[in-house]
This record gives structure tokens, C-alpha cells and sequence, in this order.
């Protein structure tokens, strides 16, 4: 299985003849506004640290998260990535068989291949605009041990409420199932509590939250996620593993997180006010093209299929990038065909240039 991602600005950059910084990239879900000022200002400061290792098993980081969600730091996992805890928890439940919601993020299946499971696929049906039926999927509860589910789901940009997916997890519970819940866009949410099952991880043991601080952040080049759980399950896992799978500036900026001073505080706000209002304005304008159907967002990137026109989505991906503009193509991800992309929602100058090349391009 190839696995492809967005965010390759690199090869498109080399392919294209553009500078990476030229590039304004609709492909990778991450926040717009860039790192916090604040996370940059530290690792410069910090810059000596590179001689020393890092902090082994990130307790200290474990304490502030583990205090911020009101668990126990054994209740805590943190990883080079979520992608990287995806490979580490399978490894250590060993599924035999494990069910995965369609659309999503190809890490899941990749890790589940890694370990030997068998590998079933629950698809969303188009025609019900992507929407979660929750008797159909529980009625697959018989032939599987472990489920993945993401919420908001990439790339359909859904967000099932808290209140379904209990039904999901006392079902699986039921059956002595892991769900394995990927809340990876949950925080760019205006109220990510409420849509969060970690309210439920103190009643349910097969419950596994996968959260990654990459996204909000804009640090994918620091790698940066964390996993919650139950304890016996995690400490598995820790003693299964690198004790340095994360490295000094990633610690340094998951420690300047949560510990929330207030430059933290006015980013999350200023991201997510920003982020509801251009993603309303970009929904809208996204809406008015006739070739395409524009499914309601949820979070920080909206899905889209290309009809009613001689163009194909990758002809589009292509003229868009060699004009610097990268989107994504969604033909890869299972129970998609080549008619679906996605788009980050990015500032509100950025959106109006993709809107103004689209307008050129499908007119």
C-alpha cells in the first residue's frame, strides 16, 4: 500500500520550478496563522539544547497534559506524532481484526498491515452524504476486535456528536472491542470538549483518544501528538518503545502549550474566531460553482467533489500547482473516486486567490 499525504510542497516546489515559500498550500490541514510566535521565540532560544538528550519519556509533558485533562500521567502517552502512537498501540494489542471507517487517514490501515490483522472497511455511502449509520456499523461488532474512527473525519470533514459514537463505544464495549477514537481536528473546534470522548475514558477500558498538536500548532515539522488511555495499556507501550521518540523542541513546545500562558490563550482564540469565519466565507464561495459539490464543513478543511464538468481532478491539481496552488487530491483514500479533493480552509487573501483561479479554470 502507497500512502500519500498533502503537504508536499517540496516536490511540487522542484517539479514546478517555484520556491517553497511561493507556494500557497490548500493540501495539509494545518492552522493558517502559522507556529505561536511564542514556540519559535523559545526554540531559538534554546538552539544549545541540541547537545543534550531529550527528556526520556517526556514526563514532564505527560504531567501538564495529564493535569489539562485531569488524569493520571499514566493515563498519558506522548509520541513522535499521532501517527507515530497509531503503530505503537497496535503493536502492542495485536489486532487480529480490525474494522476502519471509510474515507480516512491511510496511517490507520498502513499500521494495521504492519502488525498482521485482517483488515475490514466500513464504507460511508455517498449518496448519504458521507453520514454515519450507527445500527449498520455495529452490526459488524461480531467479526472484529479493534475500530478506528475520526472525528472530525478526514478528509469528509464530518463531525459525528459525542452522544453517537457512546453508542459506538458501549457497543464495542459490549463485544470487548478497542475503539480507537482520532481526535486529531477536535481542537479546532469551538467547543472541542463537548465533541470529545474523553469525558468517557474513566467508564470505558477499550477506549483509546488519539490527539495530535501538530495541526492547531502548525508544527508538523516538530512531529508532536499524545494518546490517552487506560493505564495498564500505556505503560505496555512506553516499556515497548524508544525512550527519546520525542525530541527536545517538540517537549519544548508541548510544555509551552499546556502551560497555557496567556499568548497561547489569545492564539487558540484568534484561531478559531478566524478560522469559523473564513471558513463560512470560503464555503460559501466554494458553493456558488455549479461543477461543484461542497460538503458542509466541520473543521479547518472541506470536502469537495468535482462534477457536471470535462475536467478531472487531477488535471485541476495540476494547473493549480504549476500557478503555486496545492490542493488535494482525495482518489487515494478508499471508497473515493477520482472526482473528490479537499481544501484547507487558509487565510481570507488565500481563499480569494483559489477562488479567483477557479473561476479562470472551470468557467
Amino acid at each position: 500500500m502507497q500512502i500519500q499525504h498533502g503537504g508536499n510542497i517540496h516536490q511540487i516546489a522542484k517539479q514546478d520550478g517555484l520556491k517553497p515559500e511561493e507556494i500557497i498550500d490548500f493540501s495539509a490541514n494545518l492552522n493558517f496563522l502559522g507556529p505561536p510566535p511564542l514556540i519559535c521565540e523559545k526554540i531559538r532560544e534554546k538552539t544549545a539544547m541540541i547537545q543534550y538528550y531529550p527528556e526520556a519519556n517526556s514526563t514532564y509533558l505527560k504531567s501538564l497534559i495529564a493535569e489539562d485533562h485531569q488524569l493520571q500521567a499514566a493515563q498519558v502517552l506522548v509520541g513522535n506524532g499521532a501517527a507515530d502512537l497509531i503503530y505503537q498501540l497496535l503493536t502492542v494489542l495485536s489486532p487480529r481484526k480490525v474494522l476502519i471507517v471509510e474515507p480516512t487517514f491511510s496511517e490507520y490501515e498502513a499500521a494495521a498491515n504492519s502488525c498482521g490483522a485482517d483488515i475490514k472497511h466500513f464504507y460511508l455511502n455517498p449518496a448519504a452524504n458521507f453520514e454515519l449509520d450507527l445500527e449498520q456499523l455495529i452490526s459488524y461488532f461480531k467479526e472484529i476486535d479493534l475500530l478506528f474512527i475520526c472525528n472530525p473525519n478526514n478528509p469528509t470533514s464530518q463531525l459525528w456528536q459525542s452522544e453517537n459514537l457512546q453508542t459506538v463505544l458501549a457497543a464495542a464495549a459490549a463485544e470487548d472491542i478497542y475503539l480507537v477514537i482520532d481526535e486529531a481536528f477536535n481542537d479546532f473546534l469551538a467547543e472541542p470538549e463537548e465533541n470529545s470522548l474523553l469525558r468517557y475514558l474513566a467508564e470505558y477500558k477499550n477506549l483509546f483518544i488519539l490527539k495530535s498538536l501538530t495541526k492547531l500548532y502548525a508544527i508538523p515539522g516538530l512531529r508532536l501528538g499524545y494518546l490517552l488511555g487506560t493505564a495498564e495499556l500505556l505503560t505496555k507501550i512506553s516499556a515497548a518503545r524508544d525512550l527519546w521518540t520525542v525530541n527536545y523542541f517538540a517537549q519544548l513546545a508541548g510544555e509551552i502549550i499546556f502551560k497555557r500562558p496567556t499568548e497561547i490563550k489569545n492564539y487558540l482564540a484568534e484561531s478559531r474566531k478566524k478560522l469559523a469565519d473564513y471558513r463560512q466565507q470560503f464555503y460559501q464561495a466554494l458553493k456558488k460553482f455549479k461543477q461543484l459539490k461542497v460538503y458542509q464543513p466541520a473543521a479547518n478543511f472541506i470536502f469537495l467533489k468535482l462534477e457536471s464538468t470535462d475536467h478531472s481532478v487531477i488535471e485541476l491539481q495540476q494547473k493549480l500547482a504549476a500557478n503555486g496552488i496545492l490542493i488535494r487530491n482525495c482518489s487515494n483514500f478508499p471508497g473515493l473516486n477520482k472526482n473528490y479533493f479537499r481544501l484547507a480552509v487558509r487565510s481570507k487573501s488565500e481563499n480569494e486567490i483559489l477562488i479567483a483561479k477557479l473561476n479562470k479554470l472551470l468557467s
